[in-house]
């Protein structure tokens, strides 16, 4: 007889795991116990060698589907003589450090047990078990146990607790299990009034007011959605009116596959994210087909995309039991603010917005967005990392003695925490450009100490002086001097972020381009080519500069980005006389005054950014002058690609300088054909020309500028036909949602 002890870490509570070892265990006729405990899980096991090794072989190849191992450390200790295996109750005594499981959507079981008449749970709207269900958005804290959830105040009844407590009932500490006897229940409120109606009634109730043009707030498991008839072009511009989001694209919830592939042209990598557990938002190209239904234009005006998800809660699949029209589901929150996840500050905010609000007593202790997803080139790139991938826990390989906090960026923000030899990055904060965003973010924070009773000894920040997070450091160093802080540059943490979910830490060729970053020299950068390990990078290339006239007004103008490589180019008089859609979008006295203002550089800062230059050749090309949300420009430019990657724009480069003043002239001397197409098919030239005078290294594609598609894949294709290694996010986005796992690796190697 021998006895083992493991030690296992990953997500592995609340995922079914423990009555997992214990099926296994009693099916094989091993003495022991499982535990869970503030590390992930511990067991010992004893028996006869070939029934050991028959345990460890189906344990590696029968995990629970949610299940995951990161590390698993097993010795051999002396056999006590037992017989029978058991689960023992959480250790909370011990050091946290067990991964917290995102939320993942409703299971396959559980939706027929849903649909079934004779069982008791039938038409309940939160139905779960452990393969599916709420996990990160109601845990106060781990062990993740009920009392530790936000399910605590409701007591189980009887029939609830004994599937809680049967290691064969797929239930067995199922933390958000319930029933009607004992579970939380709906509510509905119209305008002021909660609606005194029958239980039953709600939803019914609900899915008229949706037909008949309403807007309303439904609660789901990280926040509320505004929904509307996405066929009613009234309701969707009454929504855009109402929430003052005159154009950014709204997501469509729809009924099911078959409904998003009349929709969408979908391929199956496409298919595969949109049924996959976490029901991501998938980004793909409208249909044209004459049979696709009817979905109003203002949903996503002038682009040529669409974000579908499937419904991934109870309440959305019988909500959609009596709809047959797609919905608008869009974040229910103010503009830059997160995402409102209790009713009481919904009606406060979004009062005058919303008809209605389909609540539910289950309180939202974490407040988590719909992750973003979408194809380019061969692979899945999230966009936005949050509901059902985030929190996301990475192993490092090696433990640190150290914990360190990283801040992350100040759009698109998420935080990483980096200790006992994980790296774990939060969901998606979003920006920090207000009061409430701020609150949310120390929200989060406070979250992720709680979790694991962490103190950093190490925070890090961007370069950028003025950005919240550097100013939120300075101010923790200022509350305790004994704190170190590291500063890592904006673009190299992006590198870094790719090299971190790769494991690298030798040198790579990156190409990082962007909207904006604080560079080395106090200008902003955003078209980088770094050479770059996680001891520090060279800087080897990046665009010709150019001014932003008006500083953060060519942000939303990219006439304004255009005009100033006019100037560049030509003498003002010249400017005057050339016939371009950049210039016509201007009155000659305002060319005059943002002349001046360039000679003198007053509100011009330099920069070297590849998202203004996106925005340069939109305004030159006729496609776009103003903009309203970030990165409509790109989106607007892929719209308009058509054909294939041929005859390029003329991009020069000289002693690292990418000169783009030959593409502006060509543009408006020439006035060529398929402007979009041949401004990609450049860019991809400038990246193949680049990486052949670094011809052994992997090469990294980061920063927000690669989420366009077109250019992402054709650069990958090009670097495949050179045989090169590319390294791109796997689990993260490109953008500045990964920025604090960037100075997160950066930090665990620097010293």
């Amino acid at each position: 007889m021998k006895r083992f002890r493991l030690q296992v870490g990953g997500i592995v509570q609340g995922v079914g795991f423990r009555p997992f070892v214990y099926r296994l265990a009693e099916e094989i006729g091993l003495g022991g116990y499982v535990l869970n405990d503030g590390s992930g899980v511990t067991l010992e096991l004893e028996g006869r060698s070939e029934a050991l090794e028959l345990f460890f072989r189906r344990f590696r190849e029968e995990l629970p589907p949610l299940a995951r191992v990161d590390y698993l450390q097993k010795s051999e200790t002396s056999p006590l003589g037992e017989r029978s295996f058991r689960i023992i109750a959480s250790n909370r005594d011990s050091s946290k450090a067990t991964a917290v499981s995102p939320d993942m959507t409703i299971c396959d079981r559980c939706t027929e047990e849903m649909r079934d008449p004779s069982d008791r749970r039938y038409l309940y709207p939160f139905i779960n078990c452990t393969d599916c269900g709420p996990r990160y958005t109601i845990t106060v804290t781990v062990p993740y146990d009920r009392p530790n959830t936000s399910m605590a105040k409701f007591k189980m009844c009887p029939k609830c607790r004994e599937e809680y407590e049967d290691p064969m009932n797929r239930r067995y500490h199922a933390q958000p299990i319930s029933c009607y006897e004992c579970g939380p229940e709906l509510s509905l409120r119209i305008g002021e009034e909660i609606q005194d109606i029958e239980k039953d009634e709600i939803i019914k109730e609900t899915a008229k007011l949706l037909e008949e043009g309403r807007i309303v707030a439904v609660k789901g498991l990280g926040g509320f959605h505004l929904m509307c008839d996405a066929s009613n072009d009234a309701a969707v511009k009454m929504l855009r009116e109402r929430k003052r989001r005159p154009s950014k694209p709204f997501a469509l919830m729809v009924k099911d596959l078959h409904t998003a592939a009349r929709i969408a042209q979908i391929c199956e990598a496409e298919k595969e994210l949109l049924t996959s557990g976490v029901r991501p938002i998938v980004l793909m190209k409208k249909s044209t087909a004459d049979s696709a239904p009817y979905v109003s234009d203002a949903v996503a005006p002038g682009i040529d995309r669409i974000g579908l998800m499937l419904p991934y809660t109870p309440l959305h699949l019988l909500l959609f039991d009596r709809l047959d029209i797609p919905l608008v589901a869009t974040s229910a929150n103010l503009s830059d603010e997160p995402i409102i996840r209790d009713s009481d500050e919904l009606v406060k905010k979004l009062g005058g917005v919303v008809d209605a609000v389909l609540d539910h007593g289950r309180e939202i202790v974490n407040a988590c967005d719909d992750s973003v997803v979408q194809v380019a080139g061969s692979r899945a790139q999230w966009i936005r990392a949050a509901r059902g991938i985030a929190p996301l826990t990475l192993p490092t390989g090696a433990l640190c003695d150290r914990k360190i906090l990283a801040t992350g960026a100040n759009q698109k923000n998420s935080i990483a925490l980096a200790f006992d030899g994980k790296i774990v990055l939060s969901p998606h904060i979003g920006d920090l450009g207000t009061v409430e965003a701020m609150d949310y973010f120390e929200r989060t924070v406070e979250t992720f100490r709680r979790f694991y009773d962490f103190e950093p000894d190490i925070v890090v920040h961007d370069r950028h002086p003025n950005y919240e997070t550097t100013k939120w450091t300075e101010n923790l160093l200022t509350a305790d001097p004994r704190l170190r802080t590291k500063a890592v540059q904006h673009h190299y943490a992006h590198a870094l972020a790719v090299m971190a979910e790769h494991g690298v830490t030798e040198r790579v060729l990156a190409f990082v381009w962007d909207g904006t970053g604080y560079g080395e020299d106090g200008t902003v950068w955003g078209s980088e080519v770094l050479l770059c390990d996680v001891k520090g990078f060279e800087r080897v290339a990046h665009l010709r500069p150019f001014r932003l006239l008006g500083g953060e007004r060519a942000v939303r103008e990219p006439r304004r980005c255009a005009l100033s490589l006019l100037f560049e180019c030509y003498t003002k008089e010249e400017v005057m006389e050339l016939d371009s859609p950049a210039v016509a979008a201007f009155k000659p006295a305002e060319i005059d005054l943002l002349h001046r203002a360039w000679l003198r550089g007053v509100n011009s800062p330099v920069t070297t950014s590849m998202g203004r230059l996106f925005d340069a050749v939109a305004s030159l090309s006729g496609i776009c002058q103003h903009v309203s949300y970030e990165g409509e420009s790109g989106l607007k430019i892929e719209a308009a690609v058509k054909g294939e990657f041929s005859h390029p724009l003329p991009l020069s480069i000289e002693e690292g300088v990418v000169d783009w003043g030959p593409a502006v002239r060509s543009i408006v001397e020439a006035k060529p054909e398929r402007v979009a197409e041949r401004f990609i098919a450049s860019l991809a030239g400038v990246i193949a020309e680049i990486a052949k005078e670094y011809p052994h290294l992997p090469v990294v594609m980061a920063g927000g500028v690669f989420q366009n598609r077109t250019l992402y894949g054709a650069a990958e294709s090009a670097l495949k036909r050179m045989n090169r290694t590319v390294l791109h996010p796997v689990n993260t986005p490109p953008n500045d949602g990964s920025i604090a796992l960037g100075q997160a690796w950066y930090a665990l190697h620097s010293g």
